[in-house]
């Protein structure tokens, strides 16, 4: 009598749990931590002891991150907005925070700026990861943050600017619209445009988002509408502190004037950037800021052409990323600061999300991976050392 053999159970294989924000948050560590060390180690090193100058070691360090307009936040949190014609065009919301931790951090306010626009600068970077996350994949989002991070002029998410504030608070009210959450979005664009006026420019990427949401027939409205309708609300109560405080409810627009601050037909400020270059050596500061900011918005501009059209452009339901960049790169091609036309360009294209969207897939070739990284990362240690020399080029 045959002898029945009985085959051992097959192995159960449990399932693979994601933890995406998990991930995203391990990711931004990374990214933060090392980009940190990166930014001590040039810095210590453009600022080591030369004849007649005596080193101060990390404090020194501090305060050369303390340039520009991180030391008018700072003047700000300490003194108020009465210090000077031009500070009302610094939004509120960074120098409240940085008074606000100041009372609990040793060190002083330049120490509360540093600290919150670092745990600002991880939660833009955490919030990037999400977004692409639910976006494109894991893998993108993986490199799009790390693509943020080494961002040629990233440095400015790092030290005492609103950059990463305000780009963190952006981020989630596009995530959160994305969700389907538009009371906080609504929350979120209001604190965005407290720290900066161009938060109110999020009212036309959510309201789009909201349109698709629900099939583009304004007559399904729903009550969550309301929800976008916070984002100015920020600007609002910042327009009337300045009526009662500072006597005209558009003292931080007048204070614009101060600075140079104008703005031009669509595309006009690019154009002067171009002819402020002509006529001078190739390292002369005219070509070289027009390099840095005419040419950073306008590769920004072609990856955003890329969201549209070709093998990596974006799907139909994702078009509220490309109105975000659209919006915020014709601004930045139509405004004029002083006598260098679109200065701080080259920082505030970060704020065109969808770039780095399109970045992340083009890393997915590792020879493009490894050049946006080296080029990177480069390109912001000889910026970040032209910054705390004090040169107005990168600012």
């Amino acid at each position: 009598m045959e002898t029945l053999t009985l085959a051992p159970p097959a192995p159960v294989i449990a399932p693979v749990v994601r933890r995406p924000w998990r991930t995203a948050y391990r990711t931004a560590l990374a990214a933060w931590a090392t980009m940190t060390v990166l930014h001590l180690a040039v810095s210590a090193l453009a600022w080591l002891p030369r004849a007649g100058r005596p080193s101060g070691g990390l404090w020194s360090i501090a305060l050369a991150w303390n340039g520009w307009d991180a030391g008018h936040y700072v003047r700000i949190a300490e003194e108020g907005y009465h210090i000077g014609p031009g500070f009302p065009a610094f939004f509120p919301l960074y120098p409240l925070l940085i008074r606000s931790f100041d009372v609990l951090l040793p060190g002083g306010p330049l120490v509360s700026a540093l600290f919150v626009a670092n745990v600002a600068a991880l939660g833009a970077l955490v919030m990037l990861h999400r977004l692409a996350d639910h976006e494109l994949g894991p893998r993108v989002a993986q490199r799009a943050t790390w693509y943020l991070a080494v961002f040629p002029t990233g440095f400015f998410l790092f030290i005492g600017y609103n950059e990463s504030l305000f780009l963190m608070l952006a981020i989630s009210a596009l995530y959160a619209g994305r969700r389907g959450h538009w009371w906080l979005a609504g929350v979120l664009g209001a604190l965005s445009s407290a720290t900066r006026l161009f938060g109110v420019l999020l009212l036309a990427p959510l309201a789009v988002e909201y349109l698709r949401q629900i099939g583009w027939r304004p007559r399904r409205l729903r009550p969550d509408v309301l929800g976008i309708a916070l984002v100015p609300l920020g600007a609002v109560a910042y327009s009337v502190y300045c009526a009662i405080e500072l006597g005209s409810p558009l003292a931080f627009s007048i204070a614009q004037d101060e600075w140079g601050r104008r703005y031009t037909v669509p595309g006009g400020a690019w154009l002067t950037a171009v002819e402020q270059a002509g006529g001078h050596r190739l390292l002369h500061p005219a070509v070289l800021g027009a390099v840095l900011d005419a040419g950073t918005t306008l590769i920004a501009a072609v990856l955003l052409i890329l969201c549209v059209t070709g093998r990596l452009k974006l799907r139909r339901d994702q078009v509220y990323l490309v109105v975000q960049g659209a919006i915020t790169l014709v601004m930045l091609m139509s405004t004029e600061v002083g006598g260098r036309s679109m200065q701080s360009a080259g920082r505030y294209a970060m704020e065109a999300v969808a770039i780095f969207l399109i970045l992340g897939r083009l890393g997915a070739r590792p020879t493009i991976d490894r050049a946006l990284m080296v080029i990177g990362v480069g390109l912001q240690a000889v910026l970040l050392v032209v910054f705390m020399s004090g040169n107005f080029l990168v600012a």
